[in-house]
Parts: C-alpha cells; structure tokens; sequence
C-alpha cells in the first residue's frame, strides 16, 4: 500500500513538471528606451510620458469594438476625449499618471489582447506641428510605429539580415526599390522587442550600415 502510494505521488509530480505554465509573467521592470542610432552615436529621443500611451489596433476590427475596448479598460481616463484615426491607432491618456514599470506592465497587458496590435511608449515634446510646420494642438507627444529600415552594406550578401529576421522573430516587409540596400521590417506581438528596441537591436549587431526607426508619430493630446 504505501510502495503504491509513493509510486503514486511520483507520478504526480513528475506529470506537474512536464506541465509547467508557459505563460509569460508580467514584466515588473521598466522597459523604456528613449534613443535610437543616428550617424553611430546614440540620438536621445524624449522623456516618457506618464500620462499618455500610443495603442494601434487591428483594422479588422470597427470602430465601435475598438472603443468599446477601451472603455472597458481601468487604465485609461474615461472621461478623455481621444482621437481615433483612420489608421485604427490613438494616443490615450491614463486614469492616473504612471511609472514607467507601470506602463511596461499595461503594454504587455494590452498586447495580449487580439484587437490591439501593438502599446508603444509615448514621449513628451516642445513641439506641436505636423511636417509642414501648421499647428496641431497645445499639446503633442511623439512615438514610432511597429516599423523599421535597415541599410545592409552589401544588397547581394543578405545571410545576416535573415538570420536576425528569424533570430528576432521579426518580418521582412520589402527591398526599397530604388535604394537597394535598404529594407523595411516590421516588428510584431511575438518579436524579441517592439519596432525601436529591433532597430537598435540590428544596428549593436554590427552587421548593418544603419537602422532606423519609423518615428513620425506625432499625436496632439489637448
């Protein structure tokens, strides 16, 4: 009886161990980077903003799923009256301010979720103009979208661009066609970083002539 007992709960416990739960845990330190790579030294981009967030959404979805969505949210002011553009992306702002350990909690939250397609940081500015200098609100922050550019040195030896594409879990998007050395990546939910860690992540590499981030996100917040 107790050989049979014990036989038992061996096998309990070795049936636990090979079902481990494999969901990531939420990240508790903060994971903010405010610089990107510019002529090889590190361009500092902005301070974090603690009052607002960049969240884009799946077009598949209406427009009345995504706002339902963030109205069901404990994190977001409900009473903030955000633009949604056409693009499906909106900056939001916070119930409260928060820190940045905060911030990368709910993005990793957020990111679990179908219809958002990806949080990024937001960053505050001075400046408040669209690229032909007109005004666009009292107050703007600036982020990046999920993509990136990267200038390999040679557009016909393109091992090492796949292989930190399958590395990072990244996606080629195309081959700039007039400039060949240049390529556009996508950063997804699965990727190793969001769109600004990537670019950078490809240029510490030392394999690449540049990578850039797309940083024309320019949203007016009040």
């Amino acid at each position: 009886m107790i050989r049979g007992t014990l036989y038992f709960i061996l096998l309990s416990i070795l049936f636990l161990s090979c079902h481990k739960d494999t969901t990531p845990e939420t990240p508790k330190g903060c994971g903010f980077i405010n610089y990107r790579y510019y002529r090889g030294a590190k361009d500092t981009l902005g301070e974090l903003s603690n009052k607002y967030i960049v969240v884009a959404f799946d077009t598949t979805y209406s427009e009345t799923d995504i706002r339902k969505f963030i109205s069901a949210s404990k994190d977001f002011d409900q009473q903030y009256r955000y633009t949604l553009y056409s693009s499906k992306v909106a900056a939001l702002r916070f119930n409260t301010p928060k820190t940045c350990e905060e911030i990368t909690a709910i993005i990793f939250n957020l990111e679990k979720n179908a219809i958002v397609e990806f949080a990024h940081y937001a960053m505050k500015t001075n400046k408040c103009q669209s690229m032909v200098m007109q005004p666009l609100g009292n107050l703007c922050v600036d982020s990046y979208s999920n993509y990136f550019y990267v200038k390999v040195i040679n557009e016909n030896k393109l091992s090492d661009l796949y292989r930190l594409i399958t590395e990072t879990n990244t996606e080629l998007v195309y081959q700039d066609t007039y400039m060949k050395q240049w390529f556009v990546l996508k950063a997804n939910k699965q990727s190793k970083g969001d769109a600004l860690h990537m670019a950078n992540y490809f240029y510490e590499s030392k394999l690449f002539a540049s990578a850039d981030p797309e940083l024309n996100f320019k949203f007016p917040v009040e």
